[in-house]
């Protein structure tokens, strides 16, 4: 698919290294501060929450019964959106959102099917909290605050959820159905996940790194001579090795050597990497090697750094990781470019590449 002619124009992240693009620019992400949870958290396990209030940010209507996977996309939509009203005329039918994340808000729909399972008949569970079951709630509740009412949609794909969201996005902006997208990937810190990644430790299906949550967001539109920011050069995502087969650092270099081809450059070109599979020990290694094989590249790569700053964020981590490099890029000369790389353990592999354009925007 080519992505030729997109443009990140505003970028906004809220994680444990802080609130909003410019806490993100001037953190160093091996730095971020340890955290006490509740005695119903594991306390075996580091954490990386993000500190955010969100009253002070969307105000107070309507925040009683939302969770706290909608309560991270929708303070991130009103960092990226600014102090602006919301949408209106032919900009609210031609805005939309595209969200990435594992399956919604785990945390709600635990609770919701424990609540209808030892309440007193007739099984008294609070309504109110059943939209936040739903997977697509936090999409759904950023297009109703903002009045956006294009494309509207929520992406499930894992580790991999901000690229194959970013890809869709790039898809419905070149098909005309928007003319910009609000799009990128957010997952919460609750007690299921902790025991769940407590687990996974344990059975040395993952690292033992500090559990993070957060959520990353960018504006994309269609490429214009007046658009500053970063221009997405190439991405590719699909699956490229057999996972019963020792074939998974090739088919990382095919998915890095597609992307590289797309993009017209090679990898010398490339000044910054982030890889986002240093929660898992498999991916890490196969990413890892699959770099060290690229020729005459003295590119900086990023990848424990990232998992002991953001904590390991699941279906956040390849947005989060894109805005640590458009950080660096902003720090690099014009027209400089980065990449990042993810794997996951059934055979899938992503690339994107940006450019930098100019001096990137904060808001929209």
């Amino acid at each position: 698919m080519t992505i030729h002619g997109i443009s990140i124009v505003g970028w906004q992240a809220i994680s444990a290294l802080g609130v909003g693009a410019e806490a993100l620019r001037a953190a160093t992400p091996g730095e971020a501060p340890a955290a006490d949870m509740t005695d119903q958290y594991p306390r075996d396990v580091a954490y990386r929450p993000a500190r955010f209030d969100i009253a002070a940010l969307i105000g107070t209507k309507g925040i009683r019964s939302i969770d706290r996977t909608t309560a991270l996309a929708l303070c991130t939509a009103r960092l990226l959106h600014g102090d602006q009203p919301p949408y209106e005329g032919e900009q609210s039918e031609r805005t939309g959102f595209v969200l990435g994340t594992s399956t919604g808000s785990i945390r709600s729909t635990s609770d919701f099917t424990r609540d209808s399972l030892v309440q007193e008949r007739p099984f008294l569970v609070n309504p109110a909290h059943f939209p936040n079951t739903v997977m697509n709630c936090a999409a759904g509740q950023c297009a109703i605050r903002f009045k956006a009412r294009a494309v509207n949609a929520t992406i499930s794909g894992g580790r991999l959820s901000g690229l194959i969201a970013l890809q869709y996005a790039s898809q419905m902006l070149r098909r005309g159905y928007a003319d910009r997208l609000l799009t990128g990937a957010v997952e919460e810190l609750c007690e299921q996940t902790a025991w769940a990644h407590r687990g996974l430790i344990r059975l040395g299906k993952r690292q033992p790194v500090p559990l993070g949550e957060g959520c990353a967001m960018f504006a994309l539109e269609r490429t214009t001579p007046q658009h500053e920011g970063a221009h997405i050069l190439a991405l590719r995502y699909g699956r490229y090795s057999d996972p019963a087969q020792d074939d998974a650092v090739d088919g990382a270099l095919a998915c890095i050597g597609e992307a590289l081809g797309q993009a017209g450059i090679g990898a010398a070109d490339l000044v910054a990497c982030c890889l986002c599979g240093a929660a898992e020990p498999r991916t890490a290694d196969i990413e890892r090697r699959a770099i060290e094989r690229l020729p005459g590249t003295a590119m900086t790569v990023h990848q424990t750094a990232l998992v002991e700053g953001f904590g390991d964020t699941y279906s956040a981590t390849f947005a989060l990781a894109l805005c640590h490099l458009l950080a660096c890029l902003e720090r690099a000369h014009e027209g400089a470019a980065g990449m990042v790389f993810a794997t996951t353990d059934d055979g899938h592999a992503g690339c994107l590449i940006v450019r930098r354009a100019a001096a990137a925007r904060e808001h929209s």
